[in-house]
């Protein structure tokens, strides 16, 4: 799981470079600076339907309690992963919780390659729900009620880029430690699940070396791979647009991974999500060696 706050990194200036032109919209920048409204429980706003929902129907004291960001676009539409490539911002939330409560970072799903020629994002298209774990206190009374709420702020683009605000929220009962069933809901959070990359396996050995141009990676899996994707947590490390090579030697799989044009030094870790053809995804970190 991706560890760290819910806020994973800053709003990057789009204009830092060419490439982070394109498709932002003027609106951008005013964004950030407004106030948050107060609105319903869901929302439907530009171009997405946004709303907060719980995997089970009650708060159990003292055990995790599963929300989720559920968002549906309009065909052609879509919002941004935590690295959300060369534009675009990822969808940022500042919670309001009863006393005890504690928000956990969001659990993002896989996302896909998204654009074409030299502008590709890493995003969602399709529905998509953003679970969040929420530690609850054991002082809780059942027969209570509890209330979250969420000021969510996205981005999202078609061929224009149009940011977003939005609060939400959801009230519960408390119930004791045998009260709680899963709602509605249960399925979209198991097919969240499914798709949030799990930590690599102990036995698997990722090395990357980087080389004039290039990183090489190289992962020691014992298994034999027919096809992966790979997804860089870290923003301007890779050519996002670039052909991402692909070689499967037994045992295992090798990548050949263009420089970003943005790189100043190679990292000391390349870090990233591998996705299988199956839709396993991984999340691996590779310390990188410099190679002349």
């Amino acid at each position: 799981m991706f560890s760290g706050e819910l806020v994973l990194r800053p709003i990057r200036n789009p204009f830092q470079s060419p490439k982070k032109l394109a498709g932002l919209g003027l609106a951008f920048a005013i964004f950030f600076l407004a106030a948050p409204v107060p609105r319903a429980r869901a929302a439907d706003a530009g171009h997405l339907k946004v709303a907060l929902v719980s995997d089970t129907n009650s708060a159990v004291p003292g055990k995790p309690l599963w929300v989720g960001l559920h968002f549906n676009l309009d065909t052609g539409w879509h919002i941004y992963w935590i690295n959300p490539g060369d534009s675009g911002e990822p969808p940022r939330v500042t919670w309001t919780l009863p006393e005890g409560f504690q928000a956990g970072p969001i659990e993002w799903p896989a996302p896909k390659r998204l654009g074409s020629g030299s502008v590709i994002d890493y995003g969602y298209d399709e529905p998509v729900l953003l679970p969040v774990e929420i530690r609850t206190p054991v002082n809780l009374k059942p027969g209570s009620r509890v209330a979250l709420s969420a000021n969510v702020r996205w981005l999202v683009c078609r061929e224009i880029c149009i940011p977003g605000k939005t609060d939400v929220s959801l009230t519960l009962p408390v119930r004791g430690a045998s009260g709680a069933d899963f709602s509605s809901s249960h399925e979209l959070f198991q097919a969240a699940r499914s798709r949030v990359p799990k930590p690599a396996p102990a036995a698997w050995k990722a090395q990357a070396v980087s080389e004039k141009g290039q990183f090489v990676l190289a992962l020691q899996t014992g298994r034999a791979f027919e096809k992966d994707s790979f997804f860089p947590l870290d923003a301007d490390q890779i050519d996002n647009s670039a052909r991402q090579g692909v070689t499967t030697p037994l045992g295992g799989m090798r990548l050949t991974l263009k420089k970003s044009d943005q790189l100043v030094k190679a990292p000391a870790l390349l870090r990233g999500v591998i996705e299988l053809a199956s839709g396993e995804a991984y999340e691996i970190s590779a310390p990188v060696q410099s190679r002349p």
